[in-house]
């Protein structure tokens, strides 16, 4: 297995997607808070600091999260299946849930690299620009290693669900395509569905679409804990299992 991983971290290293990715996170990420800087300078109001922008960023960082995922999958997963490596490897002897799992922890791995890039350098460069300010009281010491602990840990659960629809679509193109849309549009589906079935509202509730955006909430009530962990530990697993599944049974050309 550590072989397995080892050669799948060389692969994501040398991908060209992967690294088109943080570097174009990393250009927005600089861009969107100096554009915030001056736009607020010449309406004279008053700026924001990096603690403002870590919090309000952080609630948001779930629509950057899906879409580094959708971009992996894409073309770091399904391309292997269009250039013929995915029939190579298949075919080295070692078993294929091996396989799917060293390349899901490597996969998982650069999402959630892809995931930091935003909360961690738009906090600097605000910080730079308009000074660091004051976390809400309370929350002090352990808001940003919490938020980025949760960041890391929804990346990983959203990373699964992005391996498991790469392996089942193969195609890069497609499985862009359909991730994107599933992930835009599940919470609008399931708030309209919710409002006529309840239980799809308290799933809602209890789904990681819906807990991402509570990441940077500046308090978390001790009982809120039990679901922001277990929920994405959860998906993952189940994620993991029938991506596995879905391998093993997987015709491979």
């Amino acid at each position: 297995m550590y072989n397995l991983i080892r050669a799948e971290l060389f692969k994501l290293r040398k991908n060209g997607a992967f690294w088109t990715l943080l570097s174009t996170l990393f250009l927005l990420s600089l861009a969107y808070p100096l554009l915030n800087y001056f736009d607020h300078k010449s309406n004279g109001e008053p700026q924001m600091t990096g603690a403002e922008f870590f919090i309000t960023f952080t609630a948001s960082n779930a629509h950057v999260i899906k879409f580094g995922v959708a971009i992996l999958a894409g073309f770091f997963i399904c391309t292997e299946y269009s250039s013929g490596v995915m029939k190579t490897i298949a075919s080295s002897g070692n078993t294929r849930w091996r396989l799917f799992t060293a390349k899901l922890i490597v996969f998982a791995a650069g999402a959630m690299a892809a995931s930091l890039v935003f909360p961690v350098v738009g906090t600097a460069e605000v910080t730079l620009l308009s000074g660091f300010g004051h976390l809400p009281e309370g929350s002090a010491a352990s808001l940003i290693p919490r938020a980025l602990g949760l960041t890391l840990l929804y990346s990983a659960a959203f990373a699964a669900m992005g391996a498991m629809f790469a392996v089942l679509l193969t195609d890069s193109d497609k499985t862009v395509s359909v991730l994107l849309v599933f992930f835009m549009l599940m919470d609008t589906l399931w708030i309209a569905l919710g409002t006529k079935i309840a239980i799809v509202a308290d799933l809602h509730d209890y789904s990681i679409f819906k807990l991402s955006v509570e990441i940077g909430k500046p308090v978390i009530d001790s009982g809120d804990w039990p679901a922001l962990v277990l929920v994405p530990l959860l998906t993952m697993a189940l994620s993991a299992v029938l991506g596995i599944l879905a391998f093993r049974r997987k015709e491979i050309k």
